[in-house]
C-alpha cells in the first residue's frame, strides 16, 4: 500500500498539467449549413427554361453555350409563378439549388 499511494500522487500529478492545456485548445466545429457568403458565390448558368414545375418547386436550363441541361430545385427566394416555359434566363446556383434566377428576356 505504501508504493501505491506515491505512484497514484505522481501520476495524478503527471496529468493535472496536461489536462489543463488541453482545456486551452479552441475548437472549431463545422456548421452544418452553407454560410451566406458561401451560397452567393455558386456558379452562374445563362440559357432557356425548358422544363417548369411550380407544385414541386423545379426547374430545367438548357444552356446557351452547349447542350448541357441543369435541372435545378428552386430555393425559398426564387418566385417560379414570374417564369415561363422557353424564357431566357441567368441562373445562379449551388449544387443542386437554384438561389437566384432572373429572366433577360422574354420567351419566343
Amino acid at each position: 500500500m505504501k508504493r501505491f499511494v506515491p505512484a497514484a500522487i505522481a501520476m495524478l500529478l503527471g496529468a493535472a498539467p496536461a489536462a489543463l492545456f488541453a482545456q486551452s485548445i479552441p475548437v472549431k466545429i463545422p456548421s452544418p449549413t452553407p454560410s451566406p457568403a458561401v451560397v452567393q458565390a455558386g456558379e452562374t448558368l445563362t440559357g432557356r427554361i425548358t422544363h417548369l414545375d411550380t407544385k414541386a418547386g423545379t426547374l430545367a436550363v438548357k444552356a446557351s453555350d452547349s447542350a448541357k441541361v441543369l435541372k435545378l430545385k428552386a430555393a425559398d427566394s426564387v418566385n417560379l409563378h414570374k417564369l415561363k416555359r422557353g424564357q431566357r434566363v441567368v441562373v445562379t446556383y449551388f449544387g443542386d439549388t437554384a438561389t437566384r434566377v432572373e429572366a433577360t428576356r422574354s420567351s419566343r
